[in-house]
Order: structure tokens, then C-alpha cells, then sequence
């Protein structure tokens, strides 16, 4: 009772600060559409490696930005209480691991423009801690570092970035929904503060082991784009694939 009491001050915060923020700003709004692929292999039942393939597209301007990004994570470490359940990320109820560390590489551009207007390349590295809440409730914190490169001119940056997510399965006879909120602000080395806070909320479903949609609807305030104010909806396709050796351990 008392996280709950404390996720829903934070997320009120964030909240209502934005809407100060929309209120008080006379900036540029942006609405985009970002379709995606996510492609996951498991090869065992710690190590996992994946694909995402993400577009967005101004929804008025028609201006298109592609992404492909690579990545492998580590998972271990079971919670105090043994606990099974489908993460956002997963196609199938498993016992849940505290612990996660993911590594990975992004090369993004403009379309339509050979990346005149956009370029970027990025290693990243991640570390996930989960904790179990009551009413089945997860509370995940992510600790995210990204090393950049922007522009024609490969212009390095750093950006630090920490997530507060938390999610619930719902189960309607075979078919998963796992809904989430999450909060994230960005602190960049190009401006040395923080600039950019992303809110987003959305929901998972799975009814096969091999395929899962999400969408959701993202917020972002950045204070030194020339886009103050992003409004976007994303529509996700998960395709899990596993080897022979990524036994997983279903619920009874």
C-alpha cells in the first residue's frame, strides 16, 4: 500500500508538471506515428539477444526518421518470493529475475534525405532491477548510458538516463495483457542538465508464444529541442524466436 501510495504522488508530479509546462510554453508540438519490429531470440534461459527496427513519421510534415538497433542482455537473480508472471518484454509467463544488464548498439537517419537532416550512432549500456509490489504489481528501475555520435561530423556526446516503469499481467483465458506506465528524464553532456522527460503508457498482449502487439502513447517535454512538445502513438509487433536450449519454466 505504501508503494502504491508513493508511485501515484510521482506520477501526479509528473503529471502536473507537464501540464504546466503545455499551458506556459508557446513552443513548436510535434504528433508522430512510430510503427516498429521487435525480433527476440532467447538461446538460454539467462541470455536473450534482439532486434528493433523503429520508424517514426511527423504526422503534418511527413518527415521520416529510421532506426536499427542491436542488443543482448543478461538476466539472473530470482525475487524473495518465488514469482511468475509475463513481462512487457516476453511472450510467456516465466519465474521473474531481479537482475538484468543489456548492452547494445543503435544507427539511426532521416529518410528521404541520406541523413542530411539527422544521423546518429550509439552504444548504450543498461542495468534493470525488478521489484515485486502486492496485487502482482513490478516496479522496474533502469539505469541507462548512452554514448553518441551525431551529425556528419560525428559529434560525441554522452547521455545518462533513468526509467521507473511499473507494470501488471492481466490473464483473460489465454490471452496476456501486461499494461505499464513509465517516467524517464534524459540529462545530456551537449547542455549539462537535464532537458528531456518522457512519460509513456500503454499495454501489451499476447495470445501466442510466437507474436505479441503493443501500443502505446508517449509524452515528451524537451526544453532544447526546437520540438518542445512530442505527442506520439506507437504500435509495436514482437516475433520471439528461441533455440532448443532456452527451456522455459511455465506455471502449472
Amino acid at each position: 500500500m505504501y508503494w502504491q501510495y508513493q508511485l501515484r504522488k510521482i506520477i501526479l508530479g509528473f503529471l502536473g508538471f507537464f501540464n504546466v509546462a503545455n499551458i506556459a510554453s508557446a513552443q513548436e508540438t510535434s504528433k508522430e506515428f512510430w510503427p516498429e519490429i521487435d525480433i527476440w531470440l532467447r538461446v538460454s534461459p539467462s541470455w536473450r539477444f534482439s532486434s528493433y527496427i523503429p520508424l517514426s513519421t511527423n504526422i503534418e510534415t511527413k518527415y521520416r526518421e529510421g532506426s536499427l538497433v542491436l542488443q543482448a542482455d543478461y538476466a539472473w537473480g530470482k525475487v524473495g518470493r518465488l514469482r511468475q508472471t509475463r513481462l512487457l518484454d516476453e511472450n510467456r509467463a516465466e519465474s521473474l529475475n531481479s537482475n538484468m544488464v543489456r548492452s547494445g548498439y543503435l544507427t539511426g537517419h532521416s529518410l528521404a534525405d541520406n541523413g542530411v537532416t539527422y544521423s546518429e550512432n550509439t552504444f548504450y549500456a543498461e542495468f534493470h532491477l525488478r521489484i515485486p509490489l502486492k496485487r502482482q504489481f513490478l516496479i522496474s528501475h533502469r539505469f541507462r548510458n548512452d554514448f553518441r555520435w551525431l551529425g556528419y561530423e560525428n559529434e560525441f556526446s554522452t547521455r545518462l538516463r533513468y526509467r521507473l516503469m511499473i507494470e501488471k499481467e492481466l490473464r483473460a483465458k489465454k490471452v496476456s495483457f501486461v499494461p505499464y506506465f513509465s517516467a524517464e528524464p534524459y540529462y545530456d553532456s551537449r547542455y549539462a542538465t537535464i532537458n528531456r522527460v518522457r512519460l509513456i503508457g500503454g499495454t501489451s498482449v499476447d495470445w501466442s508464444p510466437r507474436y505479441a502487439l503493443e501500443g502505446n502513447f508517449t509524452y515528451q517535454h524537451d526544453t532544447r529541442s526546437s520540438v518542445t512538445n512530442l505527442y506520439a502513438l506507437n504500435l509495436i509487433l514482437h516475433l520471439y524466436f528461441e533455440t532448443g536450449k532456452a527451456k522455459p519454466n511455465q506455471p502449472k
